[in-house]
């Protein structure tokens, strides 16, 4: 029984850095792609998720000021990143604007 302990022990171990490796660079991603819309002057919000496991959800949701279709940027849909031809209080109700200053409020807590 004691070698199945430390089996799952060594195991959650690596899962865990792996996990961390994969919050890491999706986030990493999301604030790139924030980065990328504030250079061209782009009004952009994020919303962290804070309800389900990232596994089971998303990692939180960009909403970017424009037109675009996120299938035909990515070149497949992002569930993660919408874009919003008109930005009003209704539609930021929850999100946090992003600036260049604060691109570390797009982040992962769960």
């Amino acid at each position: 029984m004691q070698n199945l302990k430390s089996l799952y022990k060594e195991t959650k171990k690596n899962f865990d850095g792996l996990e961390k490796e994969i919050v890491d660079c999706y986030v990493s991603f999301l604030r790139k792609v924030a980065k990328y819309y504030l250079q061209q002057g782009r009004r952009v919000f994020f919303s962290e998720n804070r309800v389900v496991h990232w596994g089971e959800g998303n990692f939180g949701w960009l909403l970017i000021e424009g037109k675009e279709e996120t299938d035909e940027v990515f070149g497949e849909y992002i569930s993660e990143i919408r874009f919003e031809p008109k930005i009003n209080e209704k539609t930021i109700k929850g999100y946090t604007e992003i600036k260049k200053d604060n691109l570390g409020a797009i982040g992962y807590g769960i």
